[in-house]
């Protein structure tokens, strides 16, 4: 059973993977900071269903998978190094013509690298 340490351990696992603060993590999920901090850094947070699941939203990731993330080992659905995921993370923030502008922008980039 995973317990309310792990789940801030984890909370702050895919946090970073993502390459998102405490400050960006309360802004998209419309927590304050100070309870995000308290929650990554203490045992005995009461958080709500509720809350957890603004956090897993902003964080783009299911509630179960905010609460079984793997620490060691790369979410199930990627292999991707935490810049690649860094790199899906901000494109999914964006709306959609302009994450497709961006991302054709980088593709026409890397015709250009050998």
């Amino acid at each position: 059973m995973t317990d309310i340490t792990d789940i801030g351990d984890n909370i702050r696992a895919i946090r970073k993977r993502y390459g998102v603060t405490q400050e960006r993590l309360a802004e998209l999920s419309g927590l304050s900071v100070n309870f995000i901090s308290r929650l990554e850094r203490t045992s005995d947070q009461n958080v709500s269903l509720k809350s957890l699941n603004k956090i897993a939203t902003a964080l783009q990731v299911s509630l179960t998978q905010l609460i079984n993330y793997q620490h060691n080992e790369p979410s199930k659905r990627t292999s991707n190094t935490p810049e690649i995921d860094q790199l899906c993370f901000e494109l999914k923030l964006k709306d959609q013509q302009t994450a497709t502008d961006l991302a054709n922008s980088f593709l026409q980039i890397l015709k250009y690298i050998k």
